[in-house]
């Protein structure tokens, strides 16, 4: 769509897990951030009132500014593919009706009460919001493009190519067939039953051999050269609709396989939440994990035959699986990889802005994911005077970098709350929990006592751009932290607390032009160490990851962290310290 003046858009998801909303003026990014990251919610699925507050905010805008709200769903995508499963499966059509009567209150009526009842309405698809989230992140002329989603807007995946401006989809799979589905549906059989618990699936692979590969080839089946279908006698999700509702603004997703037939082709019964993980669980996770990507590669294969062109930009929740994205140029033509920074959902408000634009959007930014509020310029200190802390102030960023990277290589951990958020599921530096990537006792120090999770996940390292191929095999510039790579056989003793299990280790390039302090800190490490790298984990302890600094404070009093790093501030504890009543 293109404009005779530029104006201002803002775009907003709810709805589908992971609310958002972003800020476009002037064809620039200017601001976007997930509801969660305010009201402290994960996965947060209704209205993002503060996540549009915050844009308006950094803007400096009202809402009487707003041109253009854009949302990312259109219910008349694939009418008739749903028309003609309806009249197959009238009970498809009930389901839908009675989620849809506990739903919140109208859009409209949401947007009247925050004062943009008067700005024009546009619904985007689901999935071109998607693909043109990743869009920006690239200057090449021509590129190929996937969207690959459990499902939206009654699709699951999307083939796009982007000329200049415009992405066009020339192909589409719709529902039921869907390889997030899949993988969804084993992550709940393997007692991971949370709306995003495919995270957990995909890093406890690594400890596994794909024994039940045979298994899952019948349960996602390849139909033709490159296509796939999922066999309905595993996943009944025809006759048996899948069942996804909010409860307190969290989604939930009810299992939606058939278990007797799941645990007669496995000769496995369901594994029961939080109860032992045995090696068979492990085998099965792998297996899962190695039909995703042979799934997942034949869509690629697809997408290069049909576009020969060798950059890729990728979007959509199953584009966040890490482990297949770092093995994409050696499995498949494509030469260049790009991987937006808010894959899943909450990127496509940001997608649903920028296709209304008709433009190049340009990132306000340095960096293309650090789009979220900065710390406050409040005068007062925001520790409660109970707390019993040391606090050390810095006059340049370069002697913080200095003392702190002194301090890492010690053995200390820091959280760090400093400059812009990130958006998307990766912190990147500005929201991370940092540490030395030395010794593997740091890795169950922070699994156990910091961020208090299953200790078979993993950490991934954030590492400096120009040293990264000394130190990993067949690496690519990833600088939101969404690839897998093999650490190279002669580091692995070197980095042993992010050297996952099968040797791999997720990563963030670091630049010195798009982050430079936090480049500088890395580089200290080295000059200390040897070790061009940290480990980076998100700045949070089961919830979504800090957003104020209340939330910083608070995650930092009660965990076993040794400093806080508030902008050019330092905190350190002088006793452990828990649970101190925080306000404000």
């Amino acid at each position: 769509m293109n404009h005779k003046r530029n104006k201002n858009i803002l775009g907003i998801c709810l709805g589908h897990g992971d609310s958002s909303a972003a800020l476009v003026v002037n064809n620039r990014l200017v601001a976007a951030a997930e509801e969660e990251r305010f009201n402290r919610i994960k996965h947060y699925a209704l209205f993002p009132r503060n996540a549009i507050a915050y844009c308006l905010e950094a803007a400096g805008l009202t809402p009487l500014d707003i041109d253009i709200v854009a949302y990312p769903r259109d219910p008349f995508r694939g009418f008739l593919q749903k028309l003609k499963l309806g009249l197959q499966h009238p009970n498809l059509i009930m389901e839908r009706r009675g989620q849809g009567q506990r739903k919140q209150r109208p859009l409209k009526e949401m947007l009247d009460e925050m004062g943009l009842g008067h700005s024009k309405f546009i619904k985007v698809e689901h999935h071109l919001a998607h693909l043109y989230s990743a869009r920006y992140l690239s200057s090449h002329e021509k590129l190929a493009m996937l969207s690959f989603d459990g499902l939206g807007d009654f699709v699951s995946t999307a083939f796009g190519k982007a000329d200049g401006t415009q992405i066009k989809i020339f192909d589409r799979k719709y529902f039921p067939h869907s390889v997030g589905f899949f993988y969804s549906a084993l992550t709940h059989f393997l007692g991971f039953p949370y709306f995003g618990d495919e995270f957990k699936v995909m890093g406890l692979s690594s400890y596994g051999e794909p024994e039940f590969l045979p298994q899952m080839r019948k349960i996602i089946i390849d139909d033709g050269e490159y296509d796939f279908k999922i066999n309905l006698e595993y996943l009944p999700i025809l006759t048996q609709p899948i069942k996804y509702r909010i409860e307190g603004g969290q989604p939930y997703i009810d299992p939606f396989y058939d278990e007797k037939k799941l645990s007669q082709l496995l000769g496995l019964s369901k594994r029961v939440p939080k109860s032992e993980i045995l090696q068979v669980h492990k085998n099965l996770a792998k297996s899962v994990q190695a039909r995703f990507e042979e799934v997942a590669n034949r869509q690629l294969h697809k997408l290069y035959h049909k576009t020969q062109l060798d950059y890729l930009a990728l979007a959509g929740g199953c584009s966040h699986n890490s482990v297949w994205v770092g093995q994409i140029p050696k499995n498949t033509p494509f030469k260049e990889v790009l991987v937006a920074p808010a894959s899943h959902d909450a990127g496509i408000s940001v997608g649903a802005a920028i296709s209304a634009t008709g433009h190049w959007v340009a990132v306000e930014r340095a960096h293309w994911a650090l789009t979220g509020p900065s710390p406050s310029k409040q005068t007062r200190d925001p520790i409660p005077s109970d707390a019993k802390l040391n606090r050390k102030d810095f006059e340049t960023e370069e002697n913080l970098a200095s003392w702190l990277a002194n301090e890492l290589s010690q053995g200390k951990i820091a959280g760090l709350y400093r400059g812009p958020m990130e958006f998307g599921p990766r912190a990147l530096g500005n929201r991370s929990i940092i540490a030395d990537p030395r010794s593997a006792s740091m890795r169950d120090r922070l699994n156990i006592r910091v961020k208090h999770r299953e200790t078979f996940r993993p950490f991934a390292a954030s590492v400096l751009w120009e040293k990264q191929g000394d130190w990993f095999e067949d690496s690519f510039y990833a600088p939101t932290m969404e690839a897998v790579f093999t650490v190279r056989k002669e580091a692995r003793d070197k980095i042993a607390a992010v050297c996952h299990a099968d040797n791999t280790c997720r990563i963030q390039s670091v630049t010195r032009e798009t982050q430079s302090f936090y480049w500088s800190l890395i580089d200290n490490f080295r000059k200390i160490t040897g070790v061009p790298m940290l480990i980076n984990t998100s700045f949070n302890d089961s919830e979504p990851i800090v957003c104020s600094e209340t939330d910083a404070i608070r995650c930092f009093l009660e965990s076993d962290l040794d400093h806080l790093v508030i902008e050019n501030r330092v905190y350190t504890k002088t006793k452990q310290v828990s649970k101190v009543a925080l306000t404000g």
